[in-house]
């Protein structure tokens, strides 16, 4: 398939992962799942198509945009991230000096991305289009101008600068004594390079509640761990008798995240706030400015995340679609939501 026509265009594909590296690397926006070989893994993973589109300002490169485009079942759709990736938002990637630049000249370089892309996905005759944005990035109105839909996601910020002393007192105050508690049982947590053992946990909590994992297959989270042993980090929580009872995946590269785990023990254990403290104190050893608890979407999730005090900030989800593509999600979400989320 050919995605760009040529001519004066400002979108171009990029092949250059050292190029698309270095600028993911630059960029404030830029996260661990917009690395190049990170997308390939997902290429290979979901067998969706990977595009690679870069946006230019004449000769300057201003934003990377990674899309996934399938055609199934007669339906043309793209996705930024695709589904049963472990990925919560993905999106562009703006350059490094966007948020110093004047307002006019923000609004002129959004314009510039959102409106070449646009004009590129308009060749493709999509039925179906979403696309998940990284958080702290507000301004979407391009987006809404251009007949795109627009949902609100959430997540939880921990900021790390103040001192350990003051993050501790911001828990709520039975969070405490339950961290306490955990530290009295001789809990350990350990990181380790045992990918199986995690996606087995993990298959066997979603089936525990009648769910199917929301990850391609455990090829996928080993060929990440490979390749980014040095920013994907599994940790593993031992008992006093040595027996492992929780586990969390994380990333680590610009911010700590904790991105997937913490499976559900015993209520007298207190082991997942154990985790939680424990690597808030490794995030902030190694001079993190922040760590993020993933996803701030379900009530039940919310209240124990909004234990540890963290901000709230809001991720944008944009869609479009034909009615052929209205159908399709609508049974996507009914039936196959269901069963992975």
């Amino acid at each position: 398939m050919k995605y760009i026509n040529g001519g004066n265009m400002t979108a171009k594909l990029i092949q250059d992962n050292e190029i698309w590296d270095k600028f993911v690397d630059d960029s404030p926006y830029g996260l661990l799942y917009h690395k190049w070989n990170f997308l390939k893994i997902v290429e290979k993973a979901t067998g969706y198509n990977f595009i690679p589109y870069g946006v230019y300002d004449g000769t300057l490169l201003i934003g990377l945009f990674p899309l996934f485009y399938k055609k199934y079942n007669g339906m043309k759709m793209v996705f930024s991230p695709p589904p049963k990736t472990g990925i919560p938002y993905l999106g562009f990637v703006l350059n490094s000096d966007y948020s110093m630049l004047k307002q006019d000249k923000k609004e002129k370089q959004l314009s510039i991305l959102v409106n070449d892309i646009n004009d590129e996905l308009k060749k493709l005759s999509l039925n179906y289009i979403s696309i998940a944005v990284v958080p702290y990035f507000t301004d979407i109105r391009q987006f809404k101008w251009n007949g795109y839909t627009v949902n609100t996601s959430f997540t939880y910020i921990i900021d790390l600068s103040p001192t350990y002393e003051e993050i501790w007192n911001n828990f709520k105050k039975n969070t405490r004594k339950q961290i306490s508690k955990a530290e009295s049982a001789n809990l350990k947590l350990i990181k380790s390079e045992d990918v199986s053992t995690f996606y087995n946990l993990e298959s066997s909590r979603y089936k525990e509640q009648g769910l199917n994992i929301p990850l391609v297959d455990k090829k996928y989270i080993e060929d990440l761990y490979q390749k980014f042993s040095e920013n994907l980090g599994l940790y593993y929580l031992f008992d006093s008798n040595e027996k492992i009872i929780g586990s969390i995946s994380t990333q680590e590269y610009k911010r700590f995240i904790l991105w997937m785990g913490n499976t559900k023990m015993d209520d007298n254990i207190y082991g997942n706030e154990y985790i939680v403290w424990e690597l808030i104190k490794k995030a902030k050893e190694e001079g993190y400015n922040t760590l993020e608890i993933v996803g701030a979407n379900k009530p039940n999730l919310c209240q124990f995340k909004s234990k540890f005090n963290p901000s709230l900030e809001s991720c944008f989800i944009i869609n479009k679609s034909d009615l052929f593509g209205k159908i399709a999600e609508l049974a996507y979400r009914n039936v196959v939501k269901k069963r992975i989320v």
